[in-house]
Protein backbone atom coordinates (compact mmCIF):
# COMPACT_ATOMS: atom_id res chain seq x y z
CA UNK A 1 0.00 0.00 0.00
CA UNK A 2 3.13 1.47 0.54
CA UNK A 3 4.21 1.85 -2.79
CA UNK A 4 0.43 2.70 -4.49
CA UNK A 5 0.18 5.84 -2.29
CA UNK A 6 3.46 7.13 -3.31
CA UNK A 7 2.38 6.30 -6.71
CA UNK A 8 -0.41 8.76 -6.49
CA UNK A 9 1.52 11.35 -4.87
CA UNK A 10 3.78 11.21 -8.06
CA UNK A 11 1.26 11.18 -10.46
CA UNK A 12 -0.63 14.26 -9.03
CA UNK A 13 2.11 16.06 -8.17
CA UNK A 14 0.37 15.91 -4.47
CA UNK A 15 3.75 16.79 -2.07
CA UNK A 16 7.08 19.19 -2.67
CA UNK A 17 10.04 18.79 -1.00
CA UNK A 18 10.19 20.48 2.46
CA UNK A 19 6.20 21.22 2.55
CA UNK A 20 4.69 21.43 5.68
CA UNK A 21 1.06 18.95 5.74
CA UNK A 22 -1.17 18.85 8.24
CA UNK A 23 -3.03 15.47 7.97
CA UNK A 24 -6.83 15.60 9.42
CA UNK A 25 -7.25 12.32 11.63
CA UNK A 26 -10.68 11.47 13.04
CA UNK A 27 -9.06 8.40 14.61
CA UNK A 28 -10.91 6.07 12.01
CA UNK A 29 -9.67 3.59 9.96
CA UNK A 30 -8.88 6.09 7.04
CA UNK A 31 -7.49 9.33 8.98
CA UNK A 32 -5.26 6.38 10.96
CA UNK A 33 -3.75 4.62 7.89
CA UNK A 34 -3.11 7.99 6.52
CA UNK A 35 -1.21 9.43 8.94
CA UNK A 36 1.04 5.79 9.91
CA UNK A 37 1.48 6.20 5.93
CA UNK A 38 2.75 10.15 5.58
CA UNK A 39 5.01 9.13 8.81
CA UNK A 40 7.10 6.51 7.32
CA UNK A 41 7.43 8.06 3.76
CA UNK A 42 7.95 11.81 4.89
CA UNK A 43 11.76 11.00 5.51
CA UNK A 44 11.71 9.68 1.56
CA UNK A 45 9.89 12.58 0.33
CA UNK A 46 11.34 15.55 2.90
CA UNK A 47 7.80 17.11 4.27
CA UNK A 48 6.84 17.15 7.88
CA UNK A 49 3.90 16.71 10.07
CA UNK A 50 1.20 18.36 12.17
CA UNK A 51 -1.73 16.31 13.40
CA UNK A 52 -5.25 18.14 13.04
CA UNK A 53 -8.32 16.72 14.88
CA UNK A 54 -11.76 18.36 14.98
CA UNK A 55 -14.09 16.76 17.50
CA UNK A 56 -17.64 17.11 16.49
CA UNK A 57 -19.08 16.49 19.86
CA UNK A 58 -21.84 14.85 18.14
CA UNK A 59 -21.55 11.51 19.99
CA UNK A 60 -20.92 13.00 23.32
CA UNK A 61 -18.01 10.14 25.29
CA UNK A 62 -17.13 8.50 22.36
CA UNK A 63 -16.26 11.97 20.48
CA UNK A 64 -14.06 12.38 22.84
CA UNK A 65 -12.38 9.13 22.96
CA UNK A 66 -11.24 9.54 19.19
CA UNK A 67 -9.70 13.04 20.20
CA UNK A 68 -7.59 10.81 22.99
CA UNK A 69 -6.61 8.66 20.38
CA UNK A 70 -5.94 10.69 17.75
CA UNK A 71 -3.55 12.58 20.42
CA UNK A 72 -2.28 9.50 21.70
CA UNK A 73 -1.48 8.24 18.25
CA UNK A 74 0.47 11.81 17.62
CA UNK A 75 2.31 11.74 20.57
CA UNK A 76 3.57 8.25 19.79
CA UNK A 77 4.96 9.28 16.84
CA UNK A 78 6.42 12.49 18.13
CA UNK A 79 4.62 14.90 15.70
CA UNK A 80 2.81 18.11 17.11
CA UNK A 81 -1.05 17.69 17.82
CA UNK A 82 -3.65 20.56 17.16
CA UNK A 83 -7.53 19.69 18.14
CA UNK A 84 -10.92 21.91 17.48
CA UNK A 85 -14.18 21.76 18.67
CA UNK A 86 -17.42 22.76 16.91
CA UNK A 87 -19.92 25.11 18.18
CA UNK A 88 -23.70 24.05 17.33
CA UNK A 89 -24.56 27.53 18.65
CA UNK A 90 -23.01 29.30 14.93
CA UNK A 91 -25.27 26.61 12.88
CA UNK A 92 -27.49 29.10 10.82
CA UNK A 93 -31.42 28.85 10.52
CA UNK A 94 -32.12 26.36 7.90
CA UNK A 95 -28.54 25.49 7.14
CA UNK A 96 -28.70 21.69 6.42
CA UNK A 97 -26.37 19.63 9.31
CA UNK A 98 -23.77 18.06 7.01
CA UNK A 99 -23.41 21.43 5.23
CA UNK A 100 -22.54 22.66 8.69
CA UNK A 101 -20.12 19.84 9.80
CA UNK A 102 -18.43 20.55 6.34
CA UNK A 103 -17.60 23.93 6.84
CA UNK A 104 -16.66 23.96 10.56
CA UNK A 105 -14.07 21.16 9.85
CA UNK A 106 -12.49 22.78 7.16
CA UNK A 107 -12.48 26.15 8.93
CA UNK A 108 -10.51 24.31 11.51
CA UNK A 109 -8.28 22.95 9.32
CA UNK A 110 -7.63 25.86 7.11
CA UNK A 111 -7.16 27.65 10.61
CA UNK A 112 -4.52 25.06 11.43
CA UNK A 113 -2.22 25.27 8.11
CA UNK A 114 -2.52 28.91 8.61
CA UNK A 115 -1.28 28.94 12.26
CA UNK A 116 1.70 26.40 11.52
CA UNK A 117 2.00 27.49 7.87
CA UNK A 118 1.36 24.42 5.77
CA UNK A 119 1.53 24.15 2.17
CA UNK A 120 -1.12 21.12 2.44
CA UNK A 121 -3.88 19.52 4.27
CA UNK A 122 -4.25 15.95 3.67
CA UNK A 123 -7.66 14.14 4.08
CA UNK A 124 -8.17 10.51 4.45
CA UNK A 125 -10.68 9.42 1.52
CA UNK A 126 -10.13 6.40 -0.34
CA UNK A 127 -11.68 4.55 -3.29
CA UNK A 128 -15.05 3.58 -1.64
CA UNK A 129 -15.78 7.42 -1.17
CA UNK A 130 -15.14 7.96 -4.40
CA UNK A 131 -17.54 5.77 -5.18
CA UNK A 132 -20.15 6.78 -2.92
CA UNK A 133 -19.55 10.14 -4.15
CA UNK A 134 -19.88 9.32 -7.95
CA UNK A 135 -22.94 7.25 -6.94
CA UNK A 136 -24.59 10.28 -4.78
CA UNK A 137 -24.21 12.72 -7.38
CA UNK A 138 -25.34 10.90 -10.28
CA UNK A 139 -28.67 9.91 -8.07
CA UNK A 140 -28.91 14.00 -7.43
CA UNK A 141 -28.54 14.33 -11.87
CA UNK A 142 -25.07 16.07 -12.22
CA UNK A 143 -22.96 16.88 -15.02
CA UNK A 144 -19.24 16.53 -15.69
CA UNK A 145 -19.16 18.53 -12.72
CA UNK A 146 -19.85 15.90 -9.84
CA UNK A 147 -19.37 12.67 -11.93
CA UNK A 148 -15.92 13.82 -11.37
CA UNK A 149 -16.12 12.54 -8.20
CA UNK A 150 -13.10 13.50 -5.26
CA UNK A 151 -10.55 15.27 -6.84
CA UNK A 152 -6.87 14.36 -5.79
CA UNK A 153 -6.00 17.36 -5.01
CA UNK A 154 -8.27 20.51 -4.81
CA UNK A 155 -7.91 24.30 -4.91
CA UNK A 156 -3.63 23.51 -4.54
CA UNK A 157 -3.90 22.94 -1.06
CA UNK A 158 -6.51 19.62 0.32
CA UNK A 159 -4.82 16.44 -1.04
CA UNK A 160 -5.78 12.80 -1.20
CA UNK A 161 -2.94 10.74 -1.36
CA UNK A 162 -5.24 7.26 -0.35
CA UNK A 163 -7.37 8.23 -3.45
CA UNK A 164 -6.52 4.88 -5.12
CA UNK A 165 -6.34 3.03 -2.59
CA UNK A 166 -9.27 0.49 -1.66
CA UNK A 167 -10.86 0.63 1.93
CA UNK A 168 -9.89 -3.46 1.84
CA UNK A 169 -6.64 -2.24 1.34
CA UNK A 170 -6.43 0.42 4.48
CA UNK A 171 -7.73 -2.03 6.99
CA UNK A 172 -5.39 -5.40 6.40
CA UNK A 173 -2.36 -2.59 6.13
CA UNK A 174 -3.86 -1.60 9.70
CA UNK A 175 -4.07 -5.27 10.93
CA UNK A 176 -0.57 -6.23 9.68
CA UNK A 177 1.08 -3.40 11.34
CA UNK A 178 -1.37 -4.29 14.25
CA UNK A 179 -2.41 -0.59 15.05
CA UNK A 180 -5.91 -0.14 16.44
CA UNK A 181 -8.67 2.62 15.12
CA UNK A 182 -11.77 3.89 16.11
CA UNK A 183 -15.54 3.16 14.89
CA UNK A 184 -17.84 6.31 13.96
CA UNK A 185 -21.01 4.61 14.65
CA UNK A 186 -22.73 7.82 12.38
CA UNK A 187 -21.40 6.23 9.51
CA UNK A 188 -23.86 3.49 9.98
CA UNK A 189 -26.85 5.64 9.97
CA UNK A 190 -29.28 5.67 7.49
CA UNK A 191 -30.48 9.09 7.73
CA UNK A 192 -28.05 10.55 5.36
CA UNK A 193 -28.06 9.71 1.44
CA UNK A 194 -24.13 8.57 1.43
CA UNK A 195 -24.36 5.89 4.08
CA UNK A 196 -27.53 4.38 2.56
CA UNK A 197 -25.79 4.20 -0.90
CA UNK A 198 -22.40 2.85 0.91
CA UNK A 199 -24.41 0.08 3.12
CA UNK A 200 -27.49 -0.63 0.79
CA UNK A 201 -26.73 0.68 -2.49
CA UNK A 202 -22.98 -0.27 -3.32
CA UNK A 203 -23.67 -3.90 -2.14
CA UNK A 204 -26.37 -4.39 -4.10
CA UNK A 205 -24.66 -3.49 -7.23
CA UNK A 206 -21.25 -5.92 -6.43
CA UNK A 207 -24.12 -8.82 -5.74
CA UNK A 208 -25.96 -8.20 -8.44
CA UNK A 209 -23.98 -6.57 -11.32
CA UNK A 210 -20.55 -6.12 -10.93
CA UNK A 211 -17.98 -7.11 -7.81
CA UNK A 212 -15.54 -4.34 -9.11
CA UNK A 213 -18.48 -1.48 -9.17
CA UNK A 214 -16.51 1.04 -6.60
CA UNK A 215 -12.99 0.75 -8.78
CA UNK A 216 -15.16 0.53 -12.09
CA UNK A 217 -16.56 3.95 -10.76
CA UNK A 218 -13.74 5.67 -9.47
CA UNK A 219 -11.60 4.60 -12.88
CA UNK A 220 -14.69 6.39 -14.63
CA UNK A 221 -14.38 9.66 -12.24
CA UNK A 222 -10.49 10.03 -13.39
CA UNK A 223 -11.50 10.01 -17.21
CA UNK A 224 -14.12 12.11 -16.68
CA UNK A 225 -12.02 14.76 -14.83
CA UNK A 226 -9.75 14.74 -17.95
CA UNK A 227 -13.04 15.83 -20.15
CA UNK A 228 -13.97 18.22 -17.63
CA UNK A 229 -10.59 19.36 -17.23
CA UNK A 230 -10.32 20.61 -21.34
CA UNK A 231 -14.36 21.96 -21.20
CA UNK A 232 -13.39 24.71 -18.36
CA UNK A 233 -10.31 25.59 -19.85
CA UNK A 234 -11.98 25.85 -23.36
CA UNK A 235 -14.36 27.87 -21.54
CA UNK A 236 -11.76 30.29 -19.47
CA UNK A 237 -10.44 30.94 -23.17
CA UNK A 238 -14.44 31.77 -24.28
CA UNK A 239 -14.63 34.10 -21.93
CA UNK A 240 -11.90 36.03 -22.29
CA UNK A 241 -13.08 36.69 -26.36
CA UNK A 242 -14.57 40.64 -27.07
CA UNK A 243 -17.75 38.64 -28.14
CA UNK A 244 -18.61 38.55 -24.38
CA UNK A 245 -18.84 42.22 -22.57
CA UNK A 246 -18.82 41.95 -19.16
CA UNK A 247 -20.14 45.28 -16.75
CA UNK A 248 -21.48 45.09 -13.80
CA UNK A 249 -24.36 42.90 -13.25
CA UNK A 250 -24.74 42.94 -17.43
CA UNK A 251 -23.91 40.59 -19.63
CA UNK A 252 -23.75 41.03 -23.20
CA UNK A 253 -23.01 37.40 -25.45
CA UNK A 254 -22.85 38.10 -29.53
CA UNK A 255 -25.47 35.35 -30.09
CA UNK A 256 -23.88 34.11 -33.53
CA UNK A 257 -20.25 33.63 -31.26
CA UNK A 258 -22.38 31.65 -28.87
CA UNK A 259 -23.98 29.87 -31.78
CA UNK A 260 -20.66 28.34 -32.70
CA UNK A 261 -19.36 27.08 -30.10
CA UNK A 262 -19.56 23.29 -29.11
CA UNK A 263 -22.91 22.45 -27.03
CA UNK A 264 -20.62 21.19 -24.42
CA UNK A 265 -18.62 24.40 -24.35
CA UNK A 266 -21.81 26.84 -24.20
CA UNK A 267 -24.01 24.83 -21.76
CA UNK A 268 -20.85 25.31 -19.89
CA UNK A 269 -20.59 28.60 -20.14
CA UNK A 270 -23.95 29.41 -19.76
CA UNK A 271 -24.07 28.00 -16.54
CA UNK A 272 -20.52 30.27 -15.09
CA UNK A 273 -22.11 33.17 -16.59
CA UNK A 274 -25.69 32.75 -14.16
CA UNK A 275 -23.19 32.07 -11.36
CA UNK A 276 -21.10 35.22 -12.04
CA UNK A 277 -24.86 36.80 -11.26
CA UNK A 278 -25.02 35.22 -8.36
CA UNK A 279 -22.35 36.17 -5.10
CA UNK A 280 -23.48 32.37 -3.97
CA UNK A 281 -22.25 30.75 -7.14
CA UNK A 282 -25.49 28.67 -7.32
CA UNK A 283 -29.19 28.48 -7.31
CA UNK A 284 -29.11 27.68 -11.58
CA UNK A 285 -30.77 24.53 -12.54
CA UNK A 286 -30.25 22.36 -16.10
CA UNK A 287 -33.35 23.95 -16.68
CA UNK A 288 -32.31 27.65 -16.80
CA UNK A 289 -29.56 26.44 -18.88
CA UNK A 290 -31.73 24.57 -21.66
CA UNK A 291 -33.95 28.39 -21.23
CA UNK A 292 -30.83 29.84 -22.78
CA UNK A 293 -29.97 27.29 -25.10
CA UNK A 294 -33.56 28.43 -26.69
CA UNK A 295 -33.40 31.76 -26.26
CA UNK A 296 -30.24 31.80 -28.44
CA UNK A 297 -32.02 30.36 -31.44
CA UNK A 298 -35.05 32.77 -31.07
CA UNK A 299 -34.60 35.75 -33.99
CA UNK A 300 -37.11 37.66 -32.66
CA UNK A 301 -35.52 40.63 -31.09
CA UNK A 302 -36.66 42.06 -27.68
CA UNK A 303 -38.07 38.18 -26.45
CA UNK A 304 -36.74 37.96 -22.70
CA UNK A 305 -37.71 35.82 -19.27
CA UNK A 306 -36.94 35.37 -16.16
CA UNK A 307 -34.67 33.57 -14.25
CA UNK A 308 -33.81 33.03 -10.52
CA UNK A 309 -32.38 35.53 -8.67
CA UNK A 310 -33.43 37.92 -10.50
CA UNK A 311 -31.82 37.70 -13.00
CA UNK A 312 -33.53 38.81 -16.76
CA UNK A 313 -32.73 36.98 -20.11
CA UNK A 314 -33.43 38.84 -23.56
CA UNK A 315 -32.95 39.02 -27.11
CA UNK A 316 -31.40 42.47 -28.39
CA UNK A 317 -30.77 42.09 -31.77
CA UNK A 318 -27.56 40.25 -32.13
CA UNK A 319 -27.20 39.75 -28.44
CA UNK A 320 -28.24 38.28 -25.20
CA UNK A 321 -28.80 40.47 -22.54
CA UNK A 322 -28.10 38.64 -19.04
CA UNK A 323 -29.40 41.28 -16.59
CA UNK A 324 -29.67 41.56 -12.59
CA UNK A 325 -32.39 43.78 -11.58
CA UNK A 326 -30.84 46.42 -9.08
CA UNK A 327 -33.93 45.58 -6.85
CA UNK A 328 -33.08 42.10 -6.28
CA UNK A 329 -29.67 43.49 -5.05
CA UNK A 330 -31.60 44.62 -1.46
CA UNK A 331 -29.61 43.87 1.31
CA UNK A 332 -28.99 40.11 2.56
CA UNK A 333 -28.93 40.48 6.29
CA UNK A 334 -26.60 38.57 8.22
CA UNK A 335 -25.56 37.91 12.05
CA UNK A 336 -23.48 35.85 13.76
CA UNK A 337 -22.64 35.26 17.22
CA UNK A 338 -19.06 36.00 18.48
CA UNK A 339 -17.70 33.72 20.71
CA UNK A 340 -13.76 34.35 22.28
CA UNK A 341 -12.08 32.31 21.29
CA UNK A 342 -13.68 31.11 17.98
CA UNK A 343 -13.64 30.98 14.01
CA UNK A 344 -16.48 32.39 11.85
CA UNK A 345 -16.91 31.38 8.51
CA UNK A 346 -19.55 33.84 6.59
CA UNK A 347 -20.77 32.33 3.74
CA UNK A 348 -22.35 35.47 2.39
CA UNK A 349 -18.95 36.55 2.24
CA UNK A 350 -17.39 33.77 1.41
CA UNK A 351 -14.76 34.69 4.28
CA UNK A 352 -13.41 33.70 7.74
CA UNK A 353 -12.76 35.55 11.35
CA UNK A 354 -10.58 33.94 13.14
CA UNK A 355 -10.98 35.86 17.13
CA UNK A 356 -8.95 35.16 20.24
CA UNK A 357 -8.03 36.58 23.38
CA UNK A 358 -4.24 37.64 23.53
CA UNK A 359 -1.28 39.89 24.97
CA UNK A 360 1.03 42.86 23.77
CA UNK A 361 4.04 40.54 23.11
CA UNK A 362 1.87 38.38 20.60
CA UNK A 363 0.32 41.05 18.35
CA UNK A 364 1.55 40.97 15.06
CA UNK A 365 1.67 44.94 13.93
CA UNK A 366 2.92 44.26 10.52
CA UNK A 367 -0.07 42.19 9.26
CA UNK A 368 -3.00 43.76 7.84
CA UNK A 369 -5.31 41.06 7.96
CA UNK A 370 -4.71 41.33 11.63
CA UNK A 371 -6.65 44.28 14.11
CA UNK A 372 -6.46 44.44 17.79
CA UNK A 373 -8.96 45.93 20.53
CA UNK A 374 -9.02 46.44 23.91
CA UNK A 375 -11.40 43.73 25.47
CA UNK A 376 -12.32 45.12 28.83
CA UNK A 377 -14.35 48.10 26.97
CA UNK A 378 -15.89 46.00 24.77
CA UNK A 379 -19.45 45.56 26.08
CA UNK A 380 -20.40 41.66 25.11
CA UNK A 381 -22.14 40.17 24.18
CA UNK A 382 -20.68 40.98 20.65
CA UNK A 383 -22.01 40.03 17.13
CA UNK A 384 -20.45 39.77 13.34
CA UNK A 385 -22.64 41.35 11.01
CA UNK A 386 -23.13 43.46 7.89
CA UNK A 387 -24.34 47.06 7.97
CA UNK A 388 -28.42 48.05 9.20
CA UNK A 389 -30.07 51.66 8.53
CA UNK A 390 -28.72 54.33 11.37
CA UNK A 391 -25.29 52.57 12.68
CA UNK A 392 -23.27 55.12 13.71
CA UNK A 393 -19.13 54.57 13.97
CA UNK A 394 -16.46 56.56 16.48
CA UNK A 395 -13.05 56.72 14.11
CA UNK A 396 -9.76 56.55 15.87
CA UNK A 397 -8.79 59.95 16.88
CA UNK A 398 -12.45 61.78 16.53
CA UNK A 399 -14.64 62.34 19.73
CA UNK A 400 -17.98 62.38 18.37
CA UNK A 401 -20.00 59.43 16.46
CA UNK A 402 -20.54 59.68 12.35
CA UNK A 403 -22.75 57.37 10.08
CA UNK A 404 -21.91 54.71 8.42
CA UNK A 405 -23.28 55.41 4.96
CA UNK A 406 -21.67 58.86 5.36
CA UNK A 407 -17.96 56.93 6.11
CA UNK A 408 -19.09 54.80 3.05
CA UNK A 409 -20.29 57.42 0.80
CA UNK A 410 -16.52 59.52 1.68
CA UNK A 411 -14.13 56.47 1.00
CA UNK A 412 -15.75 55.77 -2.45
CA UNK A 413 -17.56 52.45 -2.14
CA UNK A 414 -19.35 51.18 -4.49
CA UNK A 415 -23.19 50.53 -2.86
CA UNK A 416 -23.15 46.95 -3.94
CA UNK A 417 -20.09 46.45 -2.07
CA UNK A 418 -21.28 47.80 1.05
CA UNK A 419 -23.69 45.53 2.35
CA UNK A 420 -20.96 42.85 1.95
CA UNK A 421 -18.52 44.44 4.60
CA UNK A 422 -18.37 42.84 8.17
CA UNK A 423 -18.83 44.73 10.95
CA UNK A 424 -18.19 44.51 14.82
CA UNK A 425 -20.64 45.57 17.01
CA UNK A 426 -20.94 45.37 21.16
CA UNK A 427 -24.03 46.51 22.91
CA UNK A 428 -22.78 49.90 22.65
CA UNK A 429 -22.21 50.31 18.72
CA UNK A 430 -20.29 49.21 15.95
CA UNK A 431 -16.52 48.63 17.22
CA UNK A 432 -14.83 47.97 13.91
CA UNK A 433 -15.21 48.14 9.87
CA UNK A 434 -13.91 45.35 7.80
CA UNK A 435 -10.61 46.57 5.61
CA UNK A 436 -11.11 50.13 7.61
CA UNK A 437 -11.49 51.27 10.98
CA UNK A 438 -11.44 50.78 14.75
CA UNK A 439 -13.57 52.52 17.02
CA UNK A 440 -11.66 55.18 19.10
CA UNK A 441 -13.86 53.51 22.05
CA UNK A 442 -11.95 50.27 22.20
CA UNK A 443 -8.64 51.39 20.76
CA UNK A 444 -5.24 49.39 22.60
CA UNK A 445 -3.65 52.24 25.43
CA UNK A 446 -0.96 51.88 27.64
CA UNK A 447 -3.56 50.84 29.96
CA UNK A 448 -4.94 47.70 28.45
CA UNK A 449 -4.61 44.47 30.09
CA UNK A 450 -6.49 42.08 27.85
CA UNK A 451 -6.74 42.61 23.92
CA UNK A 452 -8.93 40.79 21.83
CA UNK A 453 -7.07 40.13 18.27
CA UNK A 454 -9.07 39.27 15.09
CA UNK A 455 -7.77 37.75 11.83
CA UNK A 456 -9.43 37.58 8.68
CA UNK A 457 -8.93 34.52 6.64
CA UNK A 458 -9.57 34.94 3.12
CA UNK A 459 -11.68 31.87 1.60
Amino acid sequence: MIKKVIKTIERYKLLNKEDRVVAAVSGGPDSTALLVVLAQIASLLDFSIIVAHFNHGLRGAKSDEDEKYSQELAKKMGLIFVSGKMDQKLRQKGESPEDFYRQQRYQFLNKVAEDYNAQKIALGHNIQDQAETVLLNLLRGSGLEGLKGILPMREGKFIRPLIEVSRGEIIAFLSEARISYCQDSSNESKIYLRNKIRSELIPYLKEKFNPRIEENLAQMAQILRQDDDYIGNSVQEAMKSTYIQNQSNRISLNIEYVKGLAPAIRSRLFKKILESLNPEKNGFSFSNIKALERLAQITESGKRFSLPLGIEAKREYDNLILKRDKACLKQVDYVYPVNIPGIIHVKETNRTISIEKTSRDKMDRHSKNKVYLDLDKIQQPVILRNRRDGDRFQPLGMKGRQKIKSLFINRKIPRHKRNEIMLLVDQNSVIWIENMHLSDRVKISPQTINILGLEIINS
